[in-house]
């Protein structure tokens, strides 16, 4: 258990599109960054509709998708804002922190962040009949890089018998940071290889409900990952909502950036967009 007091608030949403739900996660994280003093700790829960391949903000969207195959099947193309590779946002419940970093509990940098994360999934799968544990650092499997996230399991990573179970990346700013992961209840290795254009090792990865035995639903899964959280960080979970300016500033960005051509091919905004959202342009 982690030292802690206090409580966090509890985002929990629906299924949204992909331009939507990486717009609310960024327009809290600018909440938290602007906030005169450190704000408790986000979780964000949340779901996909209809399904989408994300890239990691730095990553070339060349050779990480195919165009026609998602076209075809409805399947939304978006770019993270943070790191990785591509993942598959289909049969998925999606988690989300947002906090201040230099401050407990999130004061000893990025790595640590991602092991205090790692520690509360742990918990959570714990309470889904899941035995799964966190990859400590020099212990990573399939270490190359690639194109498919699912695909390459790096360290505080969440994984069963040494298949990838749950991805995650992060985002920091100055005063605060967004971590966000992918959770799969199905994920498939001939949709995710149609999808991506790119050859997947089914025995790489595993999903919630091969690692589980059984069907689990969303309501199970955040009932789990809320108690994961409460249990490790000693807080409460305290249902709440976006605010006014979050909610106003998610839509900002949505219009301005992650609906944008650029962003999404380039990972940069395009000239119209800094005409348009001079504060988009970072």
């Amino acid at each position: 258990m982690i030292e802690s007091a206090g409580s966090w608030r509890l985002v929990r949403d629906d299924d949204h599109d992909g331009a939507w739900n990486m717009a609310v996660d960024e327009a809290i994280l600018e909440a938290y960054e602007s906030a005169p003093s450190p704000r408790e700790p986000t979780l964000r829960l949340y779901g996909w509709r209809p399904a989408a391949v994300s890239l990691g903000k730095s990553q070339p969207a060349a050779g990480t998708h195919d165009a026609e195959a998602l076209r075809a099947h409805g399947v939304d193309l978006v770019r993270r804002p943070t790191g990785g590779e591509a993942v598959l946002h289909e049969h998925e419940r999606t988690y989300a922190v947002v906090a201040a970093g230099g401050v407990e509990p999130f004061s000893g940098g990025p790595v640590d962040a991602y092991r205090k994360v790692a520690l509360a999934l742990v918990s959570a799968l714990r309470r889904l009949g899941i035995g799964a544990r966190a990859e400590e650092p020099g212990a990573e499997r399939n270490r190359s890089r690639g194109a498919v996230c699912f695909q390459r399991l790096g360290a505080w990573e969440i994984a069963v018998s040494g298949r990838k179970l749950i991805g995650s990346s992060q985002f920091r700013r100055r005063r605060a940071f967004l971590q966000h992961g992918s959770i799969p209840i199905r994920l498939e290795a001939t949709r995710l290889a149609a999808l991506t254009g790119v050859p997947v090792d089914p025995s790489r990865f595993t999903d919630l409900t091969a690692a589980a035995g059984r069907s689990v639903g969303p309501e199970e899964i955040d009932a789990a990952l809320i108690a994961g959280f409460e249990e490790i960080f000693a807080v409460r979970l305290v249902a709440g909502a976006l605010l006014d300016d979050e909610a106003l500033r998610a839509a900002e960005l949505r219009c301005w950036k992650y609906d944008s051509v650029a962003w999404t091919s380039e990972g940069a905004i395009g000239v119209r967009e800094r005409r348009w959202g001079p504060a988009l342009a970072r």
